[in-house]
């Protein structure tokens, strides 16, 4: 850059981000940066040696650090998709939405919302399988990573409450994710994650399926659900203060079952639910 031009840093900063992201690689993203920014290469990289192929190398690496941020996150659906069409999308998902945080652990957080996005038009459901898998491997990791129960553990005057019928309050512990798909996919996804390269188990047949996914003094686990304690743990989750009675009946009326029996499995089954860590207590 000549040493007259007094350029902002902000100019500069946002100059590259275009460059090395712009969908079509180093060469698209110089011309949309001098668009968008007002500045030619020449502006900003020194006259010594290809421009364009110094730019090219920093951007390939760019692309290169976050796709490999995302085959990090996805071991399982990239695995299923195949290297090559995974990184096919990968790469699309990081020109379309590059990275905006500074953490590299929000970058997949959109990627499931992408392939969806990405079915062609008449296609609908081409791509379900993928997706579903994308959602539970991002569950997992948001699971990993978000404030847990290790250090605010469950009290046992609550279990007995719930056993004894008393009205006490359901919170879903802050790191259970769950998730309503329409594969069964907690087997496909053990299975697969631990074949050999290559070795993948055959796509299951379509059939609902409900999941929790907790994590326990630090360690990951899935918990395949029957349908009225997915919506229990739902109630759990969209009201804060929600009581047994408010989760069980709004369980009952989802599933379209008595109210009083509903309440009954709830009240036995909550300890369970307690010592997986899928929730805590309130209040």
């Amino acid at each position: 850059m000549p040493e007259s031009q007094q350029v902002p840093l902000a100019q500069l900063q946002a100059w590259f981000l275009t460059a090395m992201t712009a969908p079509g690689g180093a060469a698209r993203g110089a011309e949309l940066a001098q668009q968008r920014h007002g500045l030619a290469q020449g502006d900003v990289l020194k006259d010594a040696g290809n421009r364009q192929a110094r730019l090219h190398i920093y951007a390939e690496g760019y692309v290169q650090r976050l796709l490999e941020c995302l085959q990090a996150d996805f071991p399982v659906l990239r695995r299923t998709m195949g290297a090559e069409l995974f990184d096919f999308f990968a790469r699309a998902y990081v020109w379309r939405h590059p990275s905006r945080s500074p953490t590299l652990y929000d970058l997949g957080g959109g990627f499931a919302d992408f392939l969806a996005a990405s079915q062609p038009p008449g296609s609908a459901g081409l791509l379900q399988f993928p997706i579903e898998l994308a959602r539970l491997e991002r569950a997992r990791s948001e699971a990993g990573r978000a404030p847990g129960l290790e250090k605010h553990p469950q009290s046992p005057m609550h279990e007995i409450g719930w056993l004894l019928g008393e009205d006490a309050g359901v919170n879903l512990a802050p790191c259970t994710r769950l998730l309503a798909l329409s594969f069964p996919m907690q087997a496909f996804w053990r299975e697969a994650q631990t074949a050999h390269d290559g070795d993948v188990p055959p796509q299951p047949e379509p059939g609902a399926s409900y999941l929790a996914i907790a994590r326990l003094h630090y360690r990951l686990s899935m918990h395949s659900l029957l349908p009225w304690q997915f919506h229990f743990l739902l109630a759990a989750r969209q009201q804060p203060s929600a009581t047994l009675h408010d989760c069980a009946l709004q369980a009952a009326d989802a599933c379209s079952l008595p109210r009083d029996e509903l309440l009954a499995d709830a009240m036995l089954w909550l300890p369970m639910a307690a010592a997986a860590g899928l929730i805590g207590s309130s209040g």
